[in-house]
């Protein structure tokens, strides 16, 4: 009798094995899906490369306190704000109570302040933005007054922009994108939801303005009498890296990457993200306000009435790291402050990695390639300055 031949089974067992791609492949959805449009690349992530545990990790034991590495006035902060590493491994922080400028060695060590009280050169009525541009320091007061500093705090020169301004993003051009807020001047008998553009205007670092770029979506406002902010209201936010924009409307979880002359090059998008807004979740965002307000406040009756929007912001602030991911700040309203912040990675590519959370009652201000920067306040509200290890596993 003739003995069947192997080849039949090695074929079965091979599909066992490997059944999936004998069945016409994996049912999983890709990573990412891309095409372009018109010349511009959309880059649609479809599920986080972590799943549901998050890879990256932050250390909450500081590297570096700014408050514990010395003493002194130095080393006490109040109402501080934005804290950056130096191109040398620096450290300078914006502290609005002495209204100075402070820059510390990497290991802590206080080397030098420039600032105070007053409105002649180097002088700060309110500070609380600072950037890098290249080792030029750039520091903003309140009316929109920028301070142009040499890497020895000698102050160089002061020009003005918008008063208005959130924040100052420098590209490596040697020009500055301020990050603009809206002025709400409505004309006579306008009332209800109201969403004005405000413009992205590229300036140079002696003050004098390069050239518009466009402009993106202002904050969601509620006109009744005064203007009040729509609860879970939508915003815009923008940050850079290198000679490239990232704005975002936090409608949805999507960033659009521009080039220097506001020219769309790339969408970065996750479709479908959950951004569901409950009503008991607009009760409790109306109530938390309404109970910080006295009886007679003028802003009560406009609180009251305002709307909520139909979804909630997909983010609250954009950075982008060395190596080129966008790190998302994920949106919590003002009665979700205790609620653990989460930022939600894209890699250089567009690939969703997935969400970093950050230590209980530390706010993120910067982030490198192996660490965070930002304020933490302890049980007694005091402000620590630290640095925080970013493990990237």
């Amino acid at each position: 009798m003739r003995r069947p031949s192997s080849i039949p089974w090695g074929i079965a067992f091979l599909c066992l094995v490997f059944l999936p791609s004998c069945q016409g492949g994996d049912s999983t959805p890709p990573l990412v899906v891309q095409r372009d449009s018109a010349g511009i690349q959309i880059v649609e992530a479809m599920r986080p490369l972590w799943g549901d545990s998050s890879v990256w990790r932050i250390d909450p034991d500081p590297l570096v306190d700014l408050t514990l590495t010395g003493s002194g006035p130095a080393h006490e902060f109040f109402r501080s704000g934005s804290m950056k590493q130096r191109p040398d491994g620096s450290l300078m922080i914006a502290d609005r109570s002495s209204l100075e400028v402070r820059l510390f060695s990497a290991d802590g060590e206080f080397l030098g302040a420039f600032g105070g009280s007053g409105e002649g050169p180097g002088e700060f009525r309110s500070v609380s933005v600072i950037e890098n541009a290249g080792d030029t320091l750039l520091a903003m007061d309140s009316d929109g007054r920028v301070t142009v500093v040499a890497p020895d705090l000698t102050v160089v020169r002061t020009f003005n922009i918008a008063p208005l301004t959130l924040d100052l993003h420098y590209l490596d051009s040697r020009a500055i994108l301020p990050e603009p807020r809206a002025l709400v001047l409505p004309p006579a008998g306008v009332a209800g939801r109201i969403r004005p553009p405000v413009p992205l205007i590229l300036f140079d670092l002696e003050g004098e303005r390069i050239d518009s770029i466009g402009e993106m979506q202002g904050p969601e406002l509620y006109i009744s009498g005064g203007s009040v902010g729509v609860f879970f209201g939508k915003s815009s936010h923008v940050a850079t890296m290198g000679r490239r924009i990232f704005s975002g409307a936090n409608d949805l979880m999507q960033v659009q990457e521009l080039d220097m002359s506001g020219s769309l090059v790339r969408i970065l998008r996750i479709p479908g993200y959950p951004l569901d807004l409950s009503a008991a979740q607009i009760a409790a965002e109306r109530d938390f306000l309404l109970d910080r307000l006295s009886p007679g406040s003028p802003f009560r009756q406009g609180f009251e009435d305002a709307p909520a929007s139909d979804t909630r912001p997909a983010y609250d602030d954009i950075l982008v790291d060395p190596s080129g991911a966008v790190w998302l700040e994920l949106f919590r309203g003002q009665s979700e402050q205790d609620q653990p912040q989460e930022w939600l990675v894209l890699d250089i590519d567009g690939t969703w990695l997935g969400t970093v959370e950050i230590p209980d009652r530390f706010t993120v201000s910067d982030i490198t390639m192996d660490a965070v920067l930002g304020i933490w306040r302890d049980e007694l509200d005091v402000q620590h300055p630290q640095v925080l290890r970013l493990m990237r596993n």
